[in-house]
């Protein structure tokens, strides 16, 4: 996870005191300075001015985080394509990996772009919760942002987006909390694909150093069975997948994304 010091500043294209008031409001809420940047400064010269591993500039259309590796913003990247494909009635790996269904409780223990839940919460509707953990603060600042301002063209999906409940928390503490209080899901997903970096992807060598990088420990697949009777794990080996337990699973004969399940 990206080391350093951040702050907030407001884009060039974002100005006036409504603006400053709420770059200033988002520094408070991450725990970060906010720091008037000078009109003719160039922001990687700023950065390094001011010693900072990375910015969130605050412009009109939300936060953009900005640091050595890239530039991230929100976007809801797959989904879309995918929820229209499901209402043409096309089968979904995850989907059926989850065994999703309306009034469907899932927890999704690694948010990252919210992808993945933005889907499951269309299909879980209305009636179905969705919980999305989200260990990186900047990240979850961020996708936090987009799931509550972000307009799709699938209006069933903006919907989808605003129903997502993203936490800021480590899953294992997150699970054992649950496991304690007697909270309870009808699936907890796991999604550790950034072990395996996607090379040539700009959008991902931007958000993985935002990421916190941790293997997924077979203790936290073991708490989520204490919270939900199913347990999905999304990989690219089987070999890793039956490392974790599991004995099902889902996926295209010829794609390389395999999804591992683990029944209680």
């Amino acid at each position: 996870m990206l080391q350093g010091k951040y702050a907030v500043v407001l884009s060039r294209n974002a100005r006036g005191s409504g603006a400053i008031e709420a770059a200033k409001t988002m520094a408070a809420q991450l725990g970060v300075a906010y720091l008037d940047r000078p009109h003719n400064q160039v922001l990687e010269e700023f950065m390094a001015d001011q010693g900072l591993a990375a910015v969130i500039v605050l412009e009109k259309d939300g936060p953009r985080i900005h640091s050595e590796h890239g530039t991230f913003a929100y976007h809801p990247g797959m989904a879309e394509i995918r929820v229209q494909q499901l209402l043409r009635g096309a089968p979904d790996h995850l989907v059926k990996a989850l065994d999703l269904r309306p009034g469907a409780r899932v927890l999704d223990c690694t948010l990252g772009l919210a992808s993945d839940a933005a889907v499951a919460a269309c299909v879980a509707g209305p009636t179905g919760k969705v919980v999305g953990l989200e260990a990186s603060l900047l990240l979850h600042f961020a996708v936090q942002h987009g799931l509550a301002h972000y307009e799709c063209k699938t209006p069933l999906l903006t919907a989808a987006l605003r129903r997502v409940e993203a936490v800021h928390a480590v899953a294992a503490e997150y699970l054992t909390s649950c496991a304690q209080n007697g909270t309870s899901f009808d699936v907890v997903y796991f999604d550790p694909m950034f072990r395996h970096p996607v090379q040539g992807s700009k959008a991902m060598e931007a958000l993985r150093p935002l990421s916190l990088e941790e293997p997924l420990a077979k203790q936290t697949v073991e708490l989520a069975l204490h919270v939900a009777p199913r347990v999905v794990i999304k990989e690219r080996s089987e070999y890793l997948l039956a490392e974790y337990g599991c004995q099902e699973y889902v996926g295209g004969k010829y794609s390389r994304i395999k999804f591992g399940i683990i029944r209680r």
